[in-house]
């Protein structure tokens, strides 16, 4: 009788370390799922009531001066402004608002700026009537900006 038991283990074993490598198969695979699903999360989060404006892939090439978006102002309003810029890490960052003036206000700007999956900001501010145009300058990094506006009369308060 006790040969028999010693028989049965072996059987066993095989399947046991099946199950355990299909049980750490599946971990991997639900944590590579999670960790893209917050990549993807953390680029396209953004406030619902802005108008999406432009998605930037910074690792392509370095930006100089270039405008992502105009928009003009028939009359004072509030204009907010908000990106995302997760995972980030470059030598130089500057997102700015330029009137027809040529006059500029920062947005973001930053020397070996980081960020984490979280990054961005919102910048508001009361603005004149006008033409603006949002300018990027950037060197090539790895990250992917995504930009958002929204603008609306401050006459009626």
């Amino acid at each position: 009788m006790s040969t028999m038991l010693r028989n049965q283990p072996p059987t066993l074993k095989p399947i046991w370390r099946l199950l355990l490598a299909a049980l750490a198969l599946l971990v991997i695979i639900l944590v590579v799922f999670m960790a893209a699903f917050q990549y993807l999360v953390a680029r396209i989060a953004a406030p619902a009531d802005l108008q999406p404006t432009t998605e930037i892939d910074l690792s392509i090439r370095s930006h100089d001066g270039e405008s992502l978006g105009q928009f003009t102002l028939e009359e004072t309003s509030v204009v907010t402004i908000a990106y995302t810029l997760p995972n980030v890490d470059t030598s130089y960052f500057d997102l700015r608002l330029v009137d027809s003036a040529g006059e500029s206000l920062v947005i973001q700007h930053g020397e070996d700026y980081r960020t984490d999956e979280k990054g961005g900001g919102t910048w508001e501010k009361s603005l004149p009537p006008g033409e603006y145009r949002l300018v990027l300058t950037a060197d090539q990094s790895p990250g992917v900006l995504g930009v958002y506006w929204s603008y609306s009369s401050t006459l009626g308060e």
